[in-house]
C-alpha cells in the first residue's frame, strides 16, 4: 500500500482518538469512563486472542514492558485533565511525544524518517504543542502532568512498534496489548471507585463510553500496523495529529479559548503532514 494512503487512514483513526479523549474530558467520573472506554479492549481481545498465534517470543519484552507504561499513561492522563483545558493539556501531550519517538528510534534502532519526513516530524509537533500554549498561562500542575503524560505516549509508541515487527501477528500483539493493559485498570477502577460502580454501569454514558473505546483499540490496532510499514516516527506524527481534532472540540464544543492559535497550529500540522507525504 503507498505510503499517502497509509497516512491518510491514520489520519481518520485520528478523530477516533480525539472523540473518546473528548468524552473523558467531559465526564463526570474520569476513573470510571476511563475503565468503561478499557472495557471494550477486553472484549477484542477476548475474541482475537483464541482465533490467533501468540506473539512470537521476542515481541514479549516490549509487550509487557508497554503495558506497564500503559498504566502511567491512564493516570497522568486522567490527573492532566483534572487540571487543565483539554485543548491545552491534550495538545502538549500528544505534541511532545513524536520528536520523543523519533530520538528514540534513531538512538536505539537506527531508524529515521527522511529528512523531509524529518521535517515533517518536527513542524507537527511544534503545530501541535502551539494549539496548546495556552497551558503555560494556566495551572502549572496540568502542564507537567501533560508533558509526563506525552513520556508515557513516545514509550509506548516506540515499544509498540519495536514490539510488533517481531510479534509475527499483528491482530495477536494487539489483542494482547489490550488485555494486559485494560485488564489491571478496570480492576483498579472498581477497587477505587467501588461504591460508584453499580450507578456507573447503570448509567447510559457508560454504554457510550464502551462504544466509544472500540474507536480507541481500532485506533491504536491500525497504528501498530503501519509501524510495520512506515519508520515509526511518522506514524507517530501522523497519528498525533489527533491533538488538533481535540484543540478543535475544545473550542467548539467547550467553548475553551486561544482560537486564533488553534489556527495557526491545524496550518501547522497541515504543512507537516504535507512533507510527511512527500518525505
Amino acid at each position: 500500500m503507498a505510503d499517502t494512503t497509509i497516512i491518510i487512514i491514520l489520519l481518520l483513526t485520528a478523530i477516533l482518538h480525539a472523540t473518546w479523549n473528548v468524552a473523558l474530558k467531559t465526564g463526570t467520573d474520569r476513573v470510571l469512563d476511563m475503565a468503561a472506554i478499557r472495557v471494550s479492549g477486553v472484549l477484542f481481545a477476548a475474541i482475537v486472542i483464541p482465533l490467533t498465534p501468540m506473539p512470537a517470543a521476542a515481541s514479549w519484552p516490549p509487550l509487557i514492558a508497554s503495558a506497564i507504561v500503559y498504566m502511567a499513561y491512564y493516570g497522568f492522563l486522567i490527573s492532566s485533565y483534572k487540571h487543565g483545558d483539554m485543548s491545552q493539556v491534550y495538545p502538549i501531550a500528544r505534541g511532545s511525544a513524536p520528536l520523543l519517538v523519533a530520538l528514540a528510534a534513531f538512538l536505539f534502532i537506527n531508524e529515521t524518517p527522511g529528512s523531509i519526513g524529518l521535517a515533517g516530524v518536527i513542524v507537527v509537533s511544534i503545530g501541535i504543542v502551539i494549539a496548546g500554549s495556552g497551558a503555560f498561562q494556566q495551572d502549572m500542575r496540568a502542564v507537567a502532568y501533560a508533558l509526563i503524560t506525552g513520556l508515557t505516549i513516545a514509550a509506548n509508541s516506540f515499544l509498540g512498534g519495536i514490539g510488533v515487527r517481531d510479534a509475527g501477528t499483528i491482530l495477536g500483539y494487539s489483542a494482547w496489548l489490550e488485555l494486559l493493559t485494560c485488564v489491571p485498570f478496570i480492576a483498579f477502577a472498581c477497587v477505587r471507585r467501588r461504591d460508584f460502580v453499580a450507578a456507573y454501569a447503570a448509567n447510559p454514558v457508560a454504554k457510550r463510553n464502551v462504544l466509544l473505546g472500540f474507536g480507541s483499540v481500532f485506533s491504536f490496532l491500525i497504528a501498530l500496523w503501519a509501524m510495520t510499514q512506515l519508520p515509526i516516527a511518522t506514524v507517530a506524527a501522523t497519528r498525533e495529529t489527533s491533538a488538533i481534532f481535540a484543540a478543535l472540540a475544545g473550542a467548539v464544543l467547550m467553548k475553551e479559548p486561544f482560537a486564533g492559535r488553534r489556527i495557526l497550529a491545524a496550518i501547522l500540522v497541515a504543512i507537516g503532514i504535507a512533507l510527511l507525504v512527500v518525505g
